[in-house]
């Protein structure tokens, strides 16, 4: 696979940066909305009186759906060019989706206002990595790297946020307050960020067959494609339980399940930086092999560590860990395929993510209501584990062509 090993190394001037700054902005205020899943949804399912399956079910449909639109995204960024517009408009939904839950009265409406901010959330990403992997071909990973950082950045003030407004009014107020930013910065982005065309147009007929031979039948995507869909089914599934082991296994309040939950995006929220800057420099290989190794071995440990720091170092190290790897991921897939069709490929890549990734908060919920949710923190490690293998594989028969 020789794109997992591509290392470009010019260098990017710092004028040319204010693109990336601007879409860091946006990424920071989607990953806002990770707060509702994170720390909103046990607060909910106590309201509601749900079971951990429902739980488990509720967040592997909001994946499935935001899977599902993925690919539409890309292929009308592909094919119209107005990335800029549709990434604001997917900021516009997720805003209203949290203002519309705060007046859901059961669970099968809270799931159907769930799925409108889902797709929101599933359109963000083909405009957002494609305008960046356009603009910074030369620093690819850094730039992919930055962007996750500042979503998870996202995540770090969410759950302290959340955690805190929770602490003084109810959940339903705090999904009112929680709508403003997506509403505010979508119609801002919209507004004020200008179109950027990142390839010239093509053909509706050359366009199909770079779709089928560039994408979908491509070997190098399709191994990134697995490698990018087990590792996120790891961190859909760790997100929904892991809150919901702090809370009822741990016994913690909310304010502490808060404190550990942005200690692990604090240092998610750092590693993309970090990897993607290496990855431009030593190659993307070793990397997803070692990543997905050590964030296998770091989340199966996480039911053994006693409250205090040896938690607060487990949960540093899985979010170091695990979220490091996507950028390294997306930027090897970009290289596999041609520049026009960026946003097809992340959407193809995000469908996997969200929509195959569905399966796993569903088995963990299994596995938690039969034999607990310390059970259910072990089965989500094999998640990164099947992701390193396939790495190692597709490395190993990289090698072997001629």
């Amino acid at each position: 696979m020789k794109s997992l090993n591509a290392s470009p190394s010019l260098a990017v001037p710092f004028s040319a940066w204010s693109r990336l700054a601007t879409t860091c902005i946006a990424h920071m205020t989607e990953h806002l909305y990770v707060g509702i899943i994170t720390v909103v949804l046990p607060v909910i399912a106590t309201a509601l009186g749900m079971n951990m399956a429902q739980a488990g079910f509720l967040v592997s449909i909001r994946s499935l759906a935001a899977g599902l639109s993925n690919v539409p995204s890309g292929l009308l960024a592909d094919l119209i060019h107005r990335r800029s517009l549709l990434l604001g408009l997917s900021l516009i939904l997720l805003g209203v989706s949290s203002l519309l839950m705060s007046f859901a009265a059961n669970y099968w409406v809270l799931l159907a206002f769930m799925v409108l901010g889902a797709v929101g959330a599933g359109s963000f990403h083909p405009q957002s990595l494609t305008i960046l992997s356009a603009a910074y071909r030369e620093r690819r990973a850094l730039a992919l790297g930055v962007h996750d950082s500042s979503g998870n950045l996202g995540e770090i003030i969410a759950p302290l946020t959340i955690g805190t407004l929770l602490t003084f009014i109810d959940w339903r107020s705090t999904l009112q307050i929680w709508a403003v930013p997506g509403l505010a910065v979508g119609l801002l982005y919209v507004l004020f960020c200008s179109e950027i065309r990142t390839t010239a147009s093509v053909s509706r007929a050359t366009f199909k067959r770079a779709l089928w031979y560039d994408v979908v039948t491509n070997r190098a995507v399709f191994a990134l494609f697995l490698i990018s869909v087990f590792r996120a089914m790891g961190q859909t599934s760790l997100l929904a339980f892991l809150p919901l082991y702090l809370t009822l296994d741990l016994k913690l309040p909310v304010g502490a399940m808060g404190f550990y939950i942005s200690l692990l995006f604090l240092f998610g929220g750092i590693a993309p930086s970090l990897s993607g800057y290496l990855s431009d420099r030593i190659g993307r290989a070793p990397l997803m092999i070692w990543g997905s190794a050590l964030s296998a071995a770091a989340i199966a440990v996480l039911p053994l560590l006693a409250q205090g720091i040896a938690l607060g170092v487990g949960c540093s190290a899985v979010g170091t860990l695990l979220w490091a790897l996507r950028p390294v991921i997306f930027a090897a897939a970009m290289e596999s395929a041609p520049a026009e069709m960026g946003g097809s490929l992340v959407g193809f890549i995000y469908t996997g993510n969200m929509g195959l990734s569905f399966i796993a908060p569903i088995a963990a919920g299994f596995v938690a209501d039969a034999y607990g949710l310390a059970a259910a923190l072990s089965l989500i490690a094999v998640f990164p584990l099947l992701a390193c293998f396939v790495a190692i594989s597709s490395l190993m028969a990289a090698r072997s062509r001629p």
